[in-house]
């Protein structure tokens, strides 16, 4: 606890001297663009040439922005600041807009390096069904599967949707990674057609692994969206939200957190597919 303290008296100048100038931030912000002229700047904020030169000149002083010829651009010292501070941002904008998620539902299965990056998902949409429409979260993720050329999957959890979805996926070329829990993967063979499934998966188009173990989240990533579902904190998964993206770091993010369990999984080959549909 003293570090932190610690840690928050060498960071506390910095902290006040970015967050007291709104017209700092804005001037900052501008130049992570690239570099740009005191009239460009004027001219995307509105802001008079002294409330600029002033700043300005401020932020010289700091080492954060630096002049080149005519225009001003970050340093790299001033970057790596409003990069730290824009990842601060972020963090505080997912925890306020989705408080509910953080505080009722179990995030044990997002390990500790990707819960520090959770920012990424600040300009996410929750679609959650209503009385009116409940099956706005399953539909919503249907819709979003048509288009995708690749599909990376980590599921615990079964639905009738998925299956006929998973049938239907199988008939084409996209390419899918799976990985399941045992009780999954025993129900995704029982169902589908086996010999679409084993010639899927001798295609390379369809790989399935086995989780050895609980998995306490459900998501899936394509190339083109994310959907994130949750466990609520007794136990149950949450049907009735899904956290979707349709942006490049969230997805990044997502692929990251599928390689998580990707590595601690087993593939499941033809054999023992054949195992499971007999036992």
């Amino acid at each position: 606890m003293r570090d932190l303290f610690r840690l928050y008296g060498e960071v506390q100048n910095d902290l006040k001297f970015m967050f007291k100038s709104k017209i700092r931030m804005q001037i900052m912000l501008s130049l992570l663009d690239g570099p740009k002229s005191m009239k460009e700047i004027n001219q995307e904020h509105d802001l008079s040439f002294a409330t600029i030169s002033n700043n300005m000149k401020r932020l010289l002083e700091e080492n954060l922005v630096k002049k080149v010829s005519n225009t001003f651009e970050l340093s790299q010292f001033g970057r790596l600041k409003v990069d730290s501070i824009m990842d601060f941002q972020r963090s505080v904008i997912v925890s306020n807009r989705f408080e509910d998620i953080l505080l009722n539902h179990d995030l044990s299965g997002i390990p500790d390096f990707l819960m520090e990056e959770i920012g990424v998902f600040y300009d996410s949409e929750m679609i959650q069904s209503t009385s009116v429409d409940i099956y706005k979260t399953h539909n919503t993720f249907k819709d979003l599967l048509k288009g995708s050329q690749e599909i990376l999957g980590v599921s615990p959890i079964s639905h009738p949707d998925y299956n006929d979805l998973f049938q239907d996926l199988l008939k084409t070329n996209v390419k899918s990674y799976l990985v399941l829990t045992d009780d999954i993967i025993k129900k995704t063979v029982n169902t589908a057609d086996f010999r679409t499934l084993t010639s899927s998966i001798t295609n390379r188009n369809l790989e399935i692994r086995r989780y050895p173990g609980d998995l306490k989240v459900a998501f899936t990533v394509a190339d083109n969206f994310v959907s994130l579902g949750f466990f609520s904190d007794d136990g149950t998964y949450d049907q009735s939200r899904d956290l979707i993206s349709k942006k490049k770091e969230a997805i990044d993010w997502t692929k990251r957190l599928f390689d998580y369990y990707y590595q601690r999984s087993e593939k499941v080959g033809i054999t023992n597919l054949a195992k499971i549909l007999v036992s």
